[in-house]
């Protein structure tokens, strides 16, 4: 029994690992400002309707310590018509309540729809370049058809203004990526594999402890 246990135990978390997988740019991409940036999805019992999270890591943000996140909008389907419905979900980040179908540019959430939702502080936005800055958005994300949905490989696309202490913008991010299923926040690999490690050794242990 033990020996099964043992054998079982890698396969179930390289399991683990692979679900736990979303996608992730920055902090070295293109106009990625030293941020990264983490996306995924859930579904729901409604086919139509998604669970979608964005974590942004500004920890190592490039520009100003004092500049802003200031609203991020995402692009998962080819048009605004797709989109049924779009809201933030608790916890929200604060400053941040309402989501409108719009593009985002650096006057924030403006210039048209063309697929994407938008999210924009009612004040200057989130602070950015330390450890702890750290924010993830939930949308609950209701779509015309389960099938309009981006899910191919940098289908879908991210943006993100980052404004200064007076409101000016002073960085717009603006990249492809992946909307992979799985749910956010996502555990580190790493950690999941030192949990499978432990796990191995305790059952390691046990086998002793009973052949002896």
């Amino acid at each position: 029994m033990i020996k099964k246990l043992l054998l079982a135990l890698p396969v179930c978390l390289l399991t683990i690992v692979s679900a736990a997988k979303a996608d992730t740019i920055g902090p070295s991409c293109g106009s990625c400002l030293g941020s990264t940036y983490t996306l995924s999805y859930n579904t729901t019992a409604n086919p139509n309707v998604f669970d979608v999270y964005l974590t942004i890591d500004t920890s190592g943000f490039t520009n100003a310590s004092t500049d802003r996140l200031n609203s991020v909008a995402l692009k998962l389907t080819s048009q605004s018509s797709n989109i049924a419905s779009v809201s933030l979900v608790s916890p929200i980040p604060a400053g941040f309540s309402t989501t409108v179908s719009t593009g985002l540019n650096a006057n924030g959430c403006a210039g048209g729809g063309g697929g994407f939702f938008c999210s924009e502080s009612s004040g200057l936005g989130l602070a950015v370049g330390d450890p702890a800055d750290v924010y993830t958005f939930e949308w609950q994300l209701t779509l015309t058809s389960p099938g309009a949905l981006f899910t191919g490989i940098d289908d879908a696309s991210v943006k993100a203004l980052y404004v200064t202490s007076q409101g000016r913008q002073n960085g717009i991010t603006s990249e492809d990526i992946t909307l992979s299923k799985g749910t956010s926040p996502v555990p580190e690999p790493s950690s999941l594999m030192l949990l499978g490690t432990g796990a191995i050794g305790l059952a390691g242990a046990l086998r002793r402890k009973f052949v002896a």
